[in-house]
């Protein structure tokens, strides 16, 4: 029995000739009006551009990240990002804050006690904080050993 090659491997002419365009981008979004979001690691990064497109495109999008500070100047930044595109301002969704620190537990209940307070639906979960590469040995707030992830 032969285990599947790791890697597929690249042809010449692939290496020569970029990618074609994505058949599927932001601007084939239907509306997500009335749809509730929460994405984690959302003050940069890749959660920072899902956050941008959720939404433009109508959704009430959650920014967590591990402090007030980091939601509100994600927020913040967002606002002076999508005010110049085009598109009137009523077709986008609402940015709120949702302060959870993942590497410590006892802020998620009090996270999710305030978006209950505050929706009745979560539509979309999307898991986005991690931690690049914590110092070998380093601990969470709950004494566990903090995971590094390599790539």
């Amino acid at each position: 029995m032969s285990l599947p090659a790791k890697n597929p491997p690249i042809s010449t002419l692939s290496q020569f000739i970029p990618p074609w365009p994505p058949r599927f981008t932001d601007k084939d979004l239907p509306s997500l009006e009335g749809k509730v979001y929460i994405v984690t690691g959302a003050a940069s990064g890749v959660g920072y551009q899902l956050t941008k497109i959720l939404y433009l495109k109508g959704a009430t999008v959650y920014v967590a990240a591990r402090s007030q500070a980091r939601c509100d100047g994600a927020v913040e930044q967002l606002l002076s990002e999508t005010k110049s595109i085009s598109g009137d301002e009523k077709t986008h969704g609402r940015l709120r804050t949702m302060v959870v620190d993942l590497s410590d537990l006892s802020t998620i209940r009090p996270g999710v006690e305030s978006f209950l307070k505050k929706e009745s639906r979560l539509d979309i979960l999307v898991h986005n904080a991690a931690v690049m590469s914590a110092p070998l040995g380093s601990k969470d707030k709950q004494v566990c050993d903090t995971k590094r992830v390599i790539l």
